[in-house]
């Protein structure tokens, strides 16, 4: 059934879906998820024809069970309107935001592209949000079928000084902190999509802007995990330097691998679209060379320490399994969904176990960091 949606999508749905805005075809999923996941029909339908599940994809990491390795990037459902359903279409956990302390209405349109032959999205959303607080009150508080995480930012608006923008920071983080209706934070340093940012000489990405964060976030004495969402862009020294910085501080128990692509001469890309790309930055199979050096990296460096999440360029159980070789224990997509459809999470979970099995692994947890 997985099998015959998908050509369906990809072949008739996909094609008519990508004549119109992008933006558009974005925001009428995330209201047309949200009317379905509050449906129990709707979740037992698409459970029984996408979801996939089997004991070897299972893990505990951080105290939160994972029914498989496979999460929605923070990005795509950024006001939390697909809570309720992502579990249904076989995704083990999901991520809401970046919210931010401040509601903001996001960068001047468009704020998505598709670029078909570069297997990428042009994205400049830069933190599209309602706010922490009416994000999570509006946020479902029963039971969850798979961890739930939330993504924070500094609202996307110019800052007198450095320090206002960290005390917004905390603020989300301190709002955020009032509700029990999700497991873990994601701390999102290195979105390059950000206004906020353009008259500061300093950086939260930076050793010593993300000693400060962390200082201040410490004080909160947060009750969940933290994963940091780490820059692409960065050399190892750079990044085994931010590291350091994440290792003096108990709270941060996670990494993720990476944020969007600036650079344009990345070989990926074709060379028409690029040409005709607008303002943002870049997800999917640019993202894909680089994180994975990255995570491959940060095993090999600090693997016993954090927890590390690979995202960027993840289309096929190929590409997951990879990431996992290279050190991950979770793998986030969005890009890949959009291309190949909904589902593409149960095939891939599926398509995972093989490949586990044929390599005689009997839990997931075998395969992390082998390639390190």
């Amino acid at each position: 059934m997985r099998k015959i949606s998908q050509f369906i999508y990809v072949n008739i749905a996909k094609p008519i879906l990508f004549m119109f805005p992008a933006d558009g075809v974005h925001e009428f999923f995330l209201r047309f998820g949200n009317k379905l996941g509050k449906r129990s029909l709707a979740r037992k339908f698409f459970k029984k024809i996408w979801s996939y599940e089997n004991k070897i994809l299972e893990q505990n990491i951080c105290g939160m069970d994972f029914k498989n390795p496979i999460g929605l990037s923070a990005g795509f459902d950024y006001d939390g309107d697909l809570v309720e359903l992502l579990p249904s279409l076989g995704f083990g956990f999901n991520s809401v935001g970046t919210l931010t302390h401040e509601p903001y209405a996001g960068n001047p349109a468009p704020m998505l592209a598709r670029l078909p032959k570069s297997h990428s999205l042009l994205v400049n959303k830069g933190f599209k949000n309602k706010g922490v607080k009416k994000v999570l009150e509006n946020l479902d508080q029963g039971p969850r079928e798979a961890p739930r995480g939330v993504s924070i930012g500094a609202t996307n608006k110019p800052y007198p000084d450095f320090d206002s923008m960290l005390r917004d920071l905390v603020d989300g983080f301190r709002d955020a902190e009032n509700f029990d209706n999700f497991d873990f934070y994601e701390l999102n340093i290195s979105c390059p999509n950000l206004l906020n940012i353009n008259n500061l000489k300093e950086r939260i990405d930076s050793p010593l802007g993300l000693g400060q964060t962390l200082g201040l976030l410490e004080g909160l004495n947060l009750k969940r995990p933290v994963f940091i969402k780490m820059p692409l862009e960065k050399s190892s020294e750079e990044i085994k330097m931010l590291m350091d910085v994440a290792d003096n501080f108990s709270f941060i128990k996670g990494l993720i691998f990476s944020n969007l692509a600036k650079d344009r001469t990345n070989k990926t890309f074709d060379v028409e679209e690029i040409k005709k790309a607008g303002a943002g930055n870049f997800s999917g199979k640019p993202v894909e060379e680089k994180s994975n050096a990255m995570l491959h990296y940060a095993y090999k460096t600090y693997h016993e320490r954090f927890v590390l999440v690979g995202t960027g360029g993840v289309f096929t159980a190929e590409d997951a399994y990879k990431k996992i070789l290279l050190g991950a224990s979770l793998v986030q997509l969005i890009t890949g969904m959009i291309f190949m459809g909904p589902e593409q999470i149960g095939l891939i979970n599926k398509e995972l176990t093989v490949l586990l099995k044929k390599n005689s692994y009997h839990n997931i947890k075998e395969a992390v960091g082998t390639l390190a």
